[in-house]
């Protein structure tokens, strides 16, 4: 591998206090687009599943009815701001909408902390503020959202530990994993990754502290922390009696489950309503996800509010020739851009590779890191072909803020017309429409 001068790093840009500025505004907006209606919105299924688990979990100790198999931060989450702000949208949801929208900074500070330059930065922010997937699951009840925030969030200080040496760093990035572990599992993917090169920091560096000293820091860190935050997310189920034997079974149920889980009886089959299984599409073909709640009425037949989310086709199709070129960089000698390849693989591999259904609703998890490879294959274009990039990212932002809309679950023409060209008609037509007596009842 040769070395090459970085292509993502020391660009021209706002820096220091303009640039948080900038990351404060794109934050903002990515706030008020989640919590656009959101207050009057109807909840979905899943949403009330969401909030009678949390109950459950916290009265009994027992996560159900709903993802048993999880870990269960979010159940004390949502039951903690449940019993503060009773059991409406903004209760059951504000987490998703906070951890949705903390992304936004989470994959700037992810380019930033790799070395990447502030217009990288910058753009990596805005894809993930107006996509349309992402907003979607931030105003829904499930957790999926946490991991786009908490990942990169680990990721970015494990890096900042590493060109800084401050232990710090790599305590903050010890909790962050703990939290995003307590969410749900594949936290841990990226994060061993850029994990990775402390190991080899440990064998061949010296300075800094003794290398048992350092050791015992990254294990108390990386393993202590992460665990003690994990354990303490299951107190409902200790408190309640549970045992910690009783818990390690658990544990092992859970993972055998989430390691085979095909689907609930009557949900989750190809073809079924709203889903898509594969994340071999979410980058090859444009990714959605529908919807939908019902609306009360006077009459007899209430409405349907259908809610389509779907993953930016004019950002998010280019994944792959910028992490071709993110490769071919860091073959060059480009760390920065190699260090971003290298989370996006980490995160997005384990979806690719396991051998069970996978569904839109784990996309959230990886597209932070895949907008950060985006944005500083952008920057590197900016300086060549400055007008078509900055053609290409407005045109970017203008779709994404469109399609937004329908995410909302409101209505606009041009983005409804979008909608109509990518999701086929049978993703538009609520499932209880469309399935069997039989398999309504098992939902």
């Amino acid at each position: 591998m040769s070395a090459a001068p970085s292509s993502t790093a020391g660009a021209p840009g706002p820096r220091g206090a303009p640039l948080w500025g900038w990351i404060a505004l794109l934050t903002a907006g990515a706030a008020g687009a989640r919590l656009l209606g959101l207050a009057s919105q109807p909840l979905i299924d899943d949403d009330r599943l969401v909030a009678d688990t949390a109950a459950n979990f916290a009265a009994s100790g027992w996560p159900e009815p709903t993802m048993w198999n999880h870990p269960r931060l979010r159940d004390l989450l949502v039951h903690a701001s449940a019993q503060l702000w009773g059991g409406g949208p903004l209760a059951l949801k504000g987490w998703s909408v906070l951890l949705g929208t903390l992304s936004v900074p989470a994959a700037a500070w992810l380019v930033l902390a790799a070395g990447g330059d502030p217009v990288a930065a910058l753009a990596a922010g805005l894809l993930l503020a107006v996509d349309p997937l992402h907003l979607d699951f931030s105003r829904q009840a499930i957790n999926d959202v946490y991991l786009a925030a908490l990942g990169p969030a680990a990721v970015a200080a494990l890096w900042r530990h590493r060109s800084t040496g401050r232990a710090r760093w790599l305590a903050a990035a010890g909790a962050l994993l703990g939290l995003g572990l307590a969410s749900k599992w594949a936290a841990a993917f990226p994060v061993a990754v850029a994990a990775a090169p402390l190991l080899w920091d440990l064998r061949h560096r010296t300075g800094g502290g003794s290398r048992p000293s350092r050791a015992a820091l990254a294990v108390a860190a990386l393993v202590l922390l992460p665990a003690a935050v994990y354990l303490a997310t299951f107190l409902p189920w200790f408190t309640r009696g549970g045992g910690l034997g009783d818990w390690v079974r658990l544990q092992l149920e859970m993972a055998r489950e989430t390691s085979t889980h095909t689907g609930y009886a009557g949900t989750k089959l190809p073809g079924y309503f709203g889903e898509q299984i594969g994340a071999w599409r979410w980058f090859l073909t444009p990714t959605w996800y529908a919807d939908y709640a019902v609306v009360p009425g006077s009459s007899e037949v209430p409405g349907i509010l259908l809610i389509v989310g779907i993953a930016n086709p004019a950002a998010w199709l280019l994944l792959w020739p910028a992490l071709a070129w993110a490769l071919r960089r860091w073959w060059r000698g480009d760390a920065p851009a190699g260090r971003l390849a290298a989370a996006f693989l980490g995160a997005y591999l384990p979806f690719l590779l396991v051998r069970r259904p996978i569904w839109a609703n784990s996309a959230p998890t990886v597209l932070p890191f895949a907008a950060a490879v985006i944005g500083v294959a952008f920057a590197a274009a900016r300086r060549r072909w400055r007008r078509v990039a900055d053609g290409w990212l407005a045109l970017a932002a203008l779709g994404g803020a469109l399609l937004c809309f329908p995410a909302a679950g409101l209505r606009l023409g041009p983005s409804e017309a979008i909608v109509e060209a990518i999701v086929p008609p049978e993703g538009l037509v609520p499932a209880e429409l469309r399935r069997p007596p039989e398999q309504a009842e098992h939902r």
